[in-house]
């Protein structure tokens, strides 16, 4: 079931064929040890860099007011210096906010979704971009290729990607004095976790 409906957000989001996506904006991956929100637990760097504003979030996923419709990227980097293959299974990743919230991140195509149903507007292209790129990719496949899902990290390798958090109150950014939690990452066979993760959002804040 939920293979259809992927299937269908995409016939329904593709509005022109895709582009590589080599082509088009991604947040930029600094080395780890850049980020001021990180945590190092067993041998595994984990990074985060919240996304506060609609300026920051149109330039890396191309449409307009995506914070001031609720919906708040992070993005999150994951540097694996032990010998051993990890998974990160994102499902389980929590925001815990000053007032007790415990929010889950929402998929990228749901965003997709609730953007689209209440009229996404694309950002106007600028000097720095790439004009056939920005036409020819659609919302869906932007916002879900930059996405953070679960995967393998490999010995020494690292990984990066997005989750998305909503907060009814758009007017306040759920990022400030709220804590990222990450139970764990597992290691492949063995199962045998590595972490708990609790990267405090407002060392990130403080920079921007």
């Amino acid at each position: 079931m939920k293979t259809a409906v992927r299937i269908f957000l995409v016939l329904l989001f593709v509005q022109a064929p895709y582009a590589s996506d080599s082509n088009t904006k991604t947040g930029e991956v600094m080395p780890i040890e850049s980020y001021p929100a990180q945590v190092t637990v067993g041998g595994v760097t984990i990074a985060a860099n919240p996304y506060t504003t609609d300026a920051e979030s149109a330039n890396v996923f191309n449409v307009k007011n995506l914070n001031s419709r609720g919906f708040f990227p992070v993005h999150i980097i994951i540097k694996n210096n032990t010998s051993s293959h990890l998974t990160i299974r994102t499902r389980n990743v929590l925001l815990f906010t000053p007032n007790g919230e415990q929010l889950y991140s929402t998929p990228g195509a749901i965003v997709v979704d609730n953007l689209s149903r209440a009229g996404l507007t694309r950002r106007e292209p600028t000097k720095t971009d790439i004009p056939e790129a920005s036409q020819k990719v659609s919302p869906l496949v932007v916002f879900t290729s930059r996405e953070l899902v679960t995967e393998s990290v490999d010995p020494g390798g690292t990984v990066d990607g997005f989750l998305f958090f909503f907060t009814e109150n758009r007017r306040r950014n759920p990022f400030t004095g709220s804590s990222l939690y990450i139970p764990r990452l597992e290691e492949e066979g063995t199962k045998k976790p590595v972490g708990p993760f609790t990267i405090r959002l407002d060392q990130a804040l403080k920079s921007k």
